[in-house]
């Protein structure tokens, strides 16, 4: 697999990786990867002019299921030699190996044999020590036995790279790009962290499934892209992880169209007549093109192309804001994938991906607002309908409030009622004409007796919402409340802040 990029699609992070790895990737000098002389089998160093050897280029030759031998120049300018820092050949390559400079055996990755028997599996990129003493200006030969017997897989282009560069870790090569792929996943797995939340919560019936399941695969697949920017493996371990990233693929661009299809509201049977042509065509292209890369890109852009088309169509029919702008993100992606297919899938692709992820989540973020706030809209209509319903009662019959004083009973007209504080064990009940009298009992109980009219405006103060003339704020900090019912008598009543707004829209 390539790790090399389209520059057209990475020029917003060309500045980011130039600074952390020009340093480093200045320093290394490649072997000349179009001279390179391949002879078959599995025996000594040959002189490289028998009859069955010939020059091709180092990524069409093939140890895949056999030993071959490859003999190529590496030419170091006398400034590089004369750097004092230490010194490493480097392979990349599905294969065991062995490596020879200028004669002498630098190192053993595994062992390459002939038969897979006698081969020992090797780490997917190696790394072999340089003496300094051994390097010299000019032309320089490079000798490598390899062979690639444990494989499950047949690979276009087993061999990746072969450079001498400064002595570090093969995980350097990479650069920052592991580190970004580490950011993106972190993004990824917040989001799907954010939306299990949201299905835990009483609004869980309005979140996809789908969402949920499209992050976790974008989630496991960047994971396993990531693994080589991190370690070093067996090379029989390199057909998993590809295998891993194709399923996690075409599960991505299945589950895609999916989505898509339930988030234009078609019917079961339209869904079925787009999705089972859909992949299937998408099977049928994976499997016949070459190469994993391109079959992985494939798999995430033909769903994805399909799912643009069904977008487009909807938006002509519904013309609605969430169906354009979920096409016009589907076209930039698939856009973007035939632009680069050899590399789509690599930074670029989960980059995408998280974009595209991240507006469906807005998306039904925003529709998860829309119902809130119609659920409180609701709640408001009903609590004013409530009052408007207590106020036709209230003036359709005459209502009365039986007040006992030891063994006197006193009938007080809920009519005269304006408002009532909380003292102590009693409530204080003040009337029209500036009229006072005791209620034996709790403002709770006073209020399960009054029309709903009455509503709790503060911790002790009740208040008859129709005697309510103007609402004004506290300016005086030394009375309670954050504001001052004003009422038809001339008194006022205090407001707590929390209940401000319920009164306002009870009164409007």
């Amino acid at each position: 697999m390539y790790y090399c990029d389209n520059p057209l699609l990475r020029l917003a992070l060309c500045a980011l990786l130039l600074v952390s790895v020009s340093s480093f990737a200045r320093d290394w000098v490649h072997i000349d990867y179009h001279q390179v002389r391949v002879c078959p089998g599995g025996g000594p160093v040959p002189t490289f002019t028998e009859p069955g050897c010939q020059t091709q280029s180092f990524f069409s030759s093939d140890p895949q299921g056999q030993a071959i031998w490859l003999k190529a120049p590496l030419y170091l300018s006398e400034h590089r030699q004369q750097k004092s820092a230490p010194l490493a050949f480097y392979l990349f390559a599905k294969a065991s190996s062995e490596v020879y400079l200028n004669g002498t055996l630098l190192g053993v990755n595994g062992r390459p044999a002939s038969d897979a028997e006698q081969e020992l599996a090797g780490f997917m990129d190696a790394r072999f020590y340089v003496p300094p003493d051994l390097v010299r200006p000019g032309e320089n030969w490079v000798v490598m036995h390899l062979s690639s017997h444990q494989s499950m897989l047949h690979l276009a282009s087993p061999l990746h790279l072969a450079a001498l560069g400064r002595y570090q870790n093969t995980t350097e090569y990479f650069g920052i790009e592991p580190y970004i792929q580490l950011s993106v996943l972190c993004v990824l797995l917040l989001g799907g962290l954010y939306l299990l939340i949201l299905r835990l919560s009483p609004l869980r019936a309005q979140i996809p499934a789908g969402l949920l399941w499209l992050i976790g695969i974008a989630a496991a697949q960047l994971a396993a892209e990531q693994l080589r920017g991190w370690f070093s493996y067996p090379y029989p371990l390199h057909d998993v992880r590809l295998m891993l990233i194709l399923i996690c693929a075409l599960a991505f661009g299945s589950g895609l169209l999916v989505y898509l299809l339930r988030l234009c509201q078609m019917h079961t049977k339209l869904q079925l007549v787009i999705l089972v042509p859909g992949i299937g065509l998408t099977l049928l292209l994976v499997f016949i093109s070459p190469g994993f890369d391109l079959k992985t890109t494939l798999a995430v852009t033909m769903p994805a192309f399909i799912g643009m088309c069904v977008a487009c169509w909807y938006y002509y029919q519904q013309r609605t804001g969430k169906t354009l702008l979920c096409g016009a993100t589907l076209c930039a992606f698939v856009l973007a994938a035939l632009l680069s297919l050899q590399s789509f899938h690599s930074l670029t692709f989960y980059a995408m991906v998280t974009l595209l992820l991240g507006i469906l989540l807005g998306l039904h973020i925003r529709h998860l607002s829309e119902i809130q706030l119609q659920s409180i809209a609701d709640q408001q209509a009903i609590a004013k309908l409530q009052v408007k319903l207590a106020q036709l009662d209230k003036a359709s019959a005459q209502q009365y409030l039986n007040l006992t004083f030891g063994s006197a009973t006193e009938r007080v007209d809920i009519g005269q009622l304006l408002w009532c504080r909380a003292a102590g064990d009693y409530v204080e009940l003040h009337l029209e004409g500036g009229a006072e009298r005791l209620y034996s009992g709790s403002m709770k109980s006073l209020t399960d007796k009054l029309p709903a009219t009455f509503m709790q405006v503060h911790r002790s103060y009740l208040v008859d919402l129709d005697r309510v003339r103007r609402i004004a704020l506290n300016k005086d900090k030394a009375q309670p409340g954050y504001a001052f019912l004003y009422l038809s008598d001339g008194s006022r009543v205090p407001v707590s802040r929390r209940l401000l707004a319920q009164v306002r829209e009870s009164i409007e």
